[in-house]
């Protein structure tokens, strides 16, 4: 948007064009040699011409003192991203099929849908079994993330018998401690109890809320489950999940306990979580701006320096 910043300048104008050309009784100069004034017919207005610049000059100077500047508005945005650990269990109960195709496949659909919603945040996934390790750490890469969340096995955990459910958020823990983001949080996902390990899951749970790290926990399993008979289908209940321990963990860190006992709510959790975890987002006005005061300036001293010539040495009006 083409603008003047002190448009009330421009006011000179029309007094600067009076004070110009108001007609005005002329006194007697003296002339060091009568040759210029033999190139002047009566009908001559060569004498005008230094006046003439003089004059465009100066109104040339006036639109340089108003200011005028191009002006194009844009915002400027600033994220300030989320680092999130997924801590994935891969015991080889998430290949029970309660969920279709099963329950670490559901798993890893839904966790590459999440990824893509939180482009700006880092993002780590820690796997574990009865043993746990980092699969990739922070990154902003989430194609590469979701590659290798695409290509992940339970048989990626040699001890895949067992859930070790402490070590599965300490080694998650190790991968944001020393993170600067402003929010850290990590989303532990199992099936099962804690029955392996070194660290006590409530031990971890206490050095994260200590450390300002909350931590989501996500239960994964019917509440009943399909056990197949001579006679026919019989359901009992799933008992494998402690969510007891989930839920102490989360309420520990100032997180939240979600159980997924379907697609759909599994679906659901994942949206809860994206609503409560929100990137800030600092959005400004942003202006960039083109001055043309300088340029019209030395377009303006030229014009001046030219007029000077032509009034006081090339063509001198003898009244």
């Amino acid at each position: 948007m083409f603008k003047f910043q002190m448009p009330y300048l421009l006011f000179l104008i029309p007094i600067v064009t009076y004070l110009f050309f108001k007609k005005k009784s002329q006194g007697s100069i003296k002339l060091p040699s009568v040759e210029n004034f033999k190139s002047f017919s009566k009908k001559s207005k060569k004498h005008l011409i230094g006046k003439i610049f003089i004059y465009l000059s100066t109104l040339l100077m006036i639109i340089a003192l108003a200011r005028p500047q191009n002006v194009i508005t844009g915002q400027f945005i600033k994220k300030d991203g989320i680092d999130i650990v997924i801590s994935l269990d891969l015991s080889k109960s998430m290949e029970q099929t309660d969920f279709t195709p099963s329950r670490i496949e559901k798993s890893k659909e839904l966790l590459k849908q999440f990824i893509d919603d939180r482009d700006s945040d880092r993002i780590s996934l820690v796997v574990f079994g009865g043993e746990a390790y980092t699969k990739v750490p922070l990154t902003f890469d989430h194609n590469v993330l979701k590659t290798v969340i695409s290509e992940i096995t339970t048989d990626d955990i040699t001890s895949n018998n067992r859930t070790a459910i402490g070590m599965g958020l300490g080694v998650a823990l190790n991968r944001v401690k020393n993170s600067t983001a402003k929010s850290k949080i990590i989303i532990l996902m199992t099936d099962g109890e804690n029955n392996s390990g070194t660290m006590s899951p409530t031990g971890a749970a206490k050095l994260a809320k200590d450390l300002g790290i909350k931590v989501y926990t996500i239960g994964i399993g019917a509440r009943e489950l399909v056990v197949p008979g001579f006679f026919g289908n019989r359901y009992i209940k799933n008992n494998e999940l402690d969510e007891n321990l989930l839920k102490r963990i989360a309420s520990e860190t100032g997180g939240q306990y979600f159980r997924a006992s379907n697609s759909e709510e599994f679906r659901q959790i994942f949206k809860e979580i994206d609503k409560l975890e929100k990137t800030k987002i600092d959005s400004r006005n942003r202006f960039d701006i083109t001055e043309y005061f300088e340029n019209i300036l030395k377009v303006a001293m030229t014009l001046f320096l030219i007029g000077v010539f032509f009034e006081f040495f090339k063509y001198i009006r003898i009244p």
